[in-house]
């Protein structure tokens, strides 16, 4: 009696685990034919993009003043570019109605811009002191012109006077 309870309860086993099994491959299934839910609104959505377009806007602006300071902007204008292409992936992701997309492109973005904001800053500082030094070199230059030219013309009239002084002491003598 004991081997007919044991079978018994292993058939029963078997079919309630097979039950669970079908149960949850369903479950699975229904869950995954379920349309994505974003957790971005569209007007999230939009408003991380326009947030990205203002920091671009800015960032082109920094890098303009920086590169007017004389700072070499070229690596910060290939930064530039790729922020811009994040930008443009976000707009193109908000047509599309992928919000969540377009959220995180203009996130990318604007944080690139950012970046370059930062580091523009720098390179313009960079610049200004560069340029400062510049113009001490050349003042100092100049100065140091000024008195080497002052010293050469005081010694120049020294020796002038100097061998006046000897030649009109001296008496000419007639060779000949």
């Amino acid at each position: 009696m004991s081997a007919q309870v044991l079978g018994m309860g292993r058939g029963l086993g078997l079919r309630y685990w097979l039950r669970i099994v079908t149960v949850v491959a369903i479950a699975v299934c229904l869950l995954a034919s379920l349309p994505r839910v974003s957790g971005v609104s569209a007007e999230d959505a939009a408003t991380a993009v326009a947030g990205a377009d203002h920091a671009l806007q800015v960032a082109f602006v920094t890098v303009v003043d920086t590169e007017r300071a004389g700072g070499n902007v070229s690596g910060l204008i290939a930064r530039l570019n790729e922020a811009g292409s994040a930008l443009t992936s976000a707009r193109g992701a908000f047509d599309a109605e992928n919000y969540l997309d377009a959220a995180s492109l203009a996130a990318s973005s604007e944080g690139l811009a950012d970046g370059v904001v930062a580091d523009a800053g720098v390179l313009k500082e960079d610049a200004v002191d560069q340029v400062a030094g510049w113009w001490m070199t050349v003042l100092f230059s100049v100065v140091g012109c000024a008195v080497f030219v002052m010293v050469l013309f005081l010694e120049w009239r020294r020796f002038v006077r100097f061998h006046a002084d000897r030649l009109s002491g001296s008496r000419p003598e007639v060779v000949g």
